[in-house]
């Protein structure tokens, strides 16, 4: 434990349990983050390989952390740049119908509703109990339109994890394409795509990656690479274009791979050397070591739950759980009481779809899960 937290900074003595919301650097991360800014200061000391380099150190260390092959990695802006990729990006026609579940997050559902000028429709599934939608919800809604279904892979606001053999089971039996936002769950949660089916997989960095804001990547699947359309053109990404003491000859002719999805000003090392920093960082202390940590310190927050008023939300079953916890009180109102005592205590955390949302990571220890137990209590009044 205090191997893992030495690489971070003390968080101002607060219990920092918010990493759904943003990642900390750790401290290797800034100094990469500094000398990147030396740069700009000292443009004398750019190599001309470092915006070839770069990239490509970036784009192996995400490779690594799926387990896939460098090819499939495009690199962007966060989870928003590969799902747009794919919204963009998917042979799907007027009439065809994507599926997004109800209360998913914003940056999932906006790029398909963007799509509905070419008649392209999104319909949102509920959850046939409760307040999860799983993989059998939406299989009971499929129909001859529906062409695409995308989800994330663990919810922002309560941590449940979809279960992705079904939902990709699914789609192959129907012919359906698996767009999958990975924000709230790569870096954090023991994961290899090659496990699973699944066309786009778009990651943002600045959560679980510990990354700058501004970064991120997304997987795209060999079985797809080639039907997706590019819809905004990187021209780093174009045979030849780089050759720039010879003419051009302007063909549209991408490089191999994933790499033709890439955003523009992909080697923007500023935020760059941040995100290879960090994601080399989590491949050596291996998201698995990540989930079991946390793991042990939600098991800790629920069992104490007695005498905090809190209930927990989340669903903790074999294959439903995540780094993430939900929590409320019996009202909206003795929620957001509770949140506020937990900010006054100097306890972190986020308040989501009118959730107390807990996150911990690797630089939390008991001790953290101890004081926000004791600021969710009720204060005694006087005898």
């Amino acid at each position: 434990m205090s191997d893992w937290r030495r690489h971070f900074s003390g968080f101002g003595g607060r219990a920092y349990l918010d990493c759904a919301a943003q990642g900390p650097f750790p401290l290797e991360t800034a100094e990469a983050v500094r000398a990147a800014v030396r740069l700009k200061e000292h443009p004398e000391e750019i190599t001309p390989d470092l915006f070839e380099g770069l990239p490509a150190r970036a784009r192996a260390a995400a490779a690594r952390l799926i387990g896939c092959h460098p090819s499939s990695i495009t690199l962007g802006a966060g989870a928003t740049h590969g799902l747009n990729a794919a919204a963009l990006g998917l042979p799907l026609g007027r009439g065809d119908e994507v599926l997004v579940a109800e209360r998913e997050f914003p940056a999932v559902v906006l790029p398909f509703v963007n799509l509905e000028p070419a008649g392209i429709g999104v319909r949102l599934v509920a959850p046939s109990a409760g307040r999860h939608v799983f993989a059998e919800d939406f299989a009971r809604v499929v129909t001859s339109r529906t062409r695409a279904i995308a989800c994330s892979l663990v919810t922002f606001a309560t941590g449940v994890r979809i279960d992705l053999q079904a939902l990709g089971d699914l789609c192959r039996a129907r012919g359906l394409f698996l767009v999958i936002d990975g924000a709230q769950a790569i870096g954090a949660i023991d994961f290899r795509v090659a496990d699973h089916p699944i066309d786009v997989l778009a990651v943002s960095g600045y959560k679980w990656l510990l990354s700058p804001y501004g970064t991120g990547f997304a997987y795209v699947s060999p079985r797809v690479i080639d039907r997706m359309r590019v819809a905004q053109v990187n021209w780093q990404t174009v045979e030849g274009a780089n050759r720039l003491n010879r003419p051009f000859d302007y063909a549209l002719r991408f490089r191999e791979g994933a790499c033709r999805f890439d955003a523009g000003e992909t080697a923007s090392f500023l935020n760059l050397a941040g995100f290879t920093a960090s994601v080399e960082f989590l491949n050596r202390v291996r998201p698995s070591t990540v989930e079991a940590h946390a793991g042990r310190l939600i098991d800790r927050l629920v069992a104490g739950l007695q005498g905090t008023g809190l209930g927990l939300v989340s669903d903790l079953g074999p294959g439903r759980r995540s780094c993430i916890v939900a929590l409320e009180a019996g009202s909206l109102d003795a929620t957001r009481r509770v949140w506020r005592r937990l900010a006054d205590a100097g306890v972190v955390v986020s308040l989501r779809d009118n959730l107390i949302r807990v996150a911990p990571h690797l630089y939390n220890g008991p001790e953290d899960i101890d004081r926000l137990l004791e600021a969710a209590r009720p204060e005694k009044g006087p005898a």
